[in-house]
């Protein structure tokens, strides 16, 4: 799965980068249907879809329409894309849920999204877990933000590379603008995608591009086992709109044991 220089990147910072995993035409799709969702308000969004705050009472805040999966198979197939899959499964330990799906929008005027996210000494929530040993880095909680447009350095996602692994309480004059080495900037291209664990302290400069939006496409996973999420887990008045591979993958499942669908991407990412 991951290979040892990943596991090292994932362990240091917290993060990893991941290169084009979109294919070009699933690329366009989303953008097209990004654009397209994002101009209707939240009573003509076609069920299930729903935004995370109703843009007519917050218009100042970035829009996370929720659930893209059961309105296009292109956000069904992204929930299984066997480049994310690689790292999902490895820091998992072959034992992934996935949450929740969001297509996010930001514009130049959008509220800036300060630092949150990571675990300080003993406040840690054991279903929002990092560890590292054996060779192996695990994690509970993960995120892959896949970015649909060219993010240019100065604006898109910050970090504070390590925080995961931190113990002591984050100074309150460091934030989004506090720069590196405490916070760094992570510019990537369009297909691109970061994968983190939830415990990293994360957030976002403003856009700066005036010519387009900030399109990313947040895709959320946890341990199979201990969900933290309430009610995570697949919408049965919906389900006919998944692929049943993705309607698996939405499920709990004991501790002991390989979902069906985990055992086939193993096979496919063997070859």
């Amino acid at each position: 799965m991951l290979t040892d220089d990943e596991k090292w990147q994932f362990d240091l910072h917290g993060f990893l980068i991941l290169k084009q995993v979109l294919a070009p035409d699933d690329l366009s799709r989303m953008v097209a249907l990004c654009d397209e969702w994002h101009g209707l308000s939240e009573s003509e969004l076609p069920p299930p879809l729903s935004s995370y705050e109703d843009p007519a009472k917050n218009p100042d805040s970035a829009r996370a329409i929720l659930d893209p999966e059961y309105a296009d198979p292109v956000f069904d197939r992204l929930i299984l894309n066997l480049q994310i899959m690689r790292a999902v499964l490895d820091i998992t330990d072959n034992a992934p849920q996935h949450l929740l799906s969001a297509l996010t929008v930001n514009q130049t005027d959008s509220n800036e999204i300060g630092l949150h996210g990571g675990t300080v000494g003993s406040i840690r929530n054991p279903a929002n877990d990092y560890q590292a040993g054996d060779g192996r880095v695990f994690a509970t909680f993960l995120n892959a933000a896949i970015s649909l447009v060219n993010v240019p350095p100065g604006s898109g996602f910050v970090c504070i590379p390590g925080s995961h692994k931190s113990y002591f309480q984050r100074p309150e004059d460091v934030d989004i603008y506090t720069g590196p080495p405490t916070v760094v900037n992570v510019p990537i291209n369009a297909g691109d995608a970061v994968i983190f664990t939830e415990t990293l302290c994360h957030g976002a400069l403003p856009w700066l591009r005036e010519d387009t939006p900030r399109r990313t496409v947040f895709v959320r996973y946890s341990t199979s086992y201990a969900s933290w999420s309430p009610g995570a887990g697949p919408k049965e008045d919906f389900k006919d709109r998944l692929s049943e591979d993705v309607y698996q993958m939405k499920q709990q499942w004991p501790f002991q044991g390989k979902k069906p669908v985990v055992e086939k991407l193993i096979e496919q990412l063997n070859g």
